[in-house]
């Protein structure tokens, strides 16, 4: 009796199954990261030459490998290492970088400046417009409307996303002569006006991935029989949109759109190397031509936490919009 009353008050009982899916995915995500951390540890043992010539360079002189190798605790045992290296992280001390001589963190941050605002904007801006456009688009299907759209998505899906950043900086850069096609600014305005162009090239490829997928999850949603039953009763199509197709179609949607937002991060190499851009693209890829360890590591491990997180919020998302997957939870409950 006193369990059913736990149940029917909101306790603990019925707190459990979802803390323990939100607890499952935490412990999961924690996982991912400790095994990439010793990952990216372990690469500069498995260089040639060892540790010390991989951190010193190959043209380091035996004082120079030795004073490394004395910076690095590189003659204690390996997981004393990491265990060390382990510590450093939990305080986001990634060392300094070889390259520039500065705290990786302070470089890091200084390219988080010019990525992140590039990566949400346009982001943000394709996921609204294709939710829009792939909306219109099913509702209309075999129309006009519905040809057109999907004639647009075919060409933005198919150019590359060198090709669309060349073509806009060209247009919009050069011949209109409205935007900076290089660099990334002075900060404030400045900068804004410079991620413009960078955010096109993106928006239009992504506009495309996400307009098909909203096209696809609403039409699936559209031949349906509860659909079919409901404008049957006279329910209003307006209501049948939100209530019926739109909620139904949103578990697919935001799924891909968590996954779009981790795409975009194969795409920063190219757009930051076109523009200019001292992003974190830019950043790794001159930290692998100088073989700056530490900022390589330090890059790849805040790319595999911010997928880690991502996925998270995409979980969490799923779980506030699929009955199913509660019931799952509460099944194992």
């Amino acid at each position: 009796m006193s369990e059913v009353k736990r149940h029917q008050s909101g306790g603990p009982s019925r707190l459990g199954p979802p803390l323990r899916f939100l607890g499952g995915r935490v412990l999961g995500g924690a996982l991912v990261l400790l095994v990439v951390s010793f990952a990216l540890f372990s690469l500069i043992y498995l260089a040639p030459g060892g540790a010390d010539q991989a951190l010193a360079g190959p043209y380091a002189s035996a004082e120079q490998r030795e004073a490394i190798r004395q910076l690095y605790r590189l003659d204690d045992q390996l997981l004393t290492q990491y265990l060390h290296y382990l510590r450093s992280l939990l305080v986001l001390d990634f060392g300094d970088s070889f390259l520039t001589r500065e705290p990786v963190m302070v470089s890091l941050a200084r390219a988080a400046g010019v990525t992140v605002p590039l990566m949400l904007t346009a982001w943000s801006v394709a996921m609204a417009g294709g939710a829009a456009l792939g909306v219109m688009s099913a509702l209309r299907r075999g129309g006009r409307v519905d040809r057109f759209v999907s004639t647009t998505v075919v060409i933005g899906a198919s150019t590359p996303l060198f090709a669309t950043a060349i073509i806009l900086t060209w247009l919009l850069g050069i011949e209109a002569g409205w935007f900076p096609t290089m660099g990334s600014g002075d900060g404030g305005l400045d900068t804004a006006r410079h991620l413009v162009l960078p955010a096109l090239a993106m928006i239009v490829v992504l506009l495309a991935a996400a307009t098909r997928v909203t096209r696809s999850a609403v039409l699936e949603v559209l031949d349906e029989e509860h659909v079919t039953f409901a404008r049957s009763r006279g329910v209003s199509p307006g209501r049948v949109l939100w209530d019926d197709v739109l909620r139904n179609a949103a578990v697919p949607l935001v799924t891909q759109a968590g996954g779009m937002l981790i795409a975009l991060a194969g795409g920063l190499v190219v757009v930051e190397s076109v523009f200019g851009l001292d992003g974190i693209g830019t950043l790794l890829t001159s930290a692998i031509a100088a073989r700056d360890v530490p900022m390589i590591q330090a890059v790849a491990l805040t790319i595999a936490a911010a997928i880690v997180a991502i996925n998270f919020i995409v979980d969490l998302a799923v779980f506030g919009l699929d009955p199913r997957v509660r019931k799952g939870a509460w099944g194992r409950g």
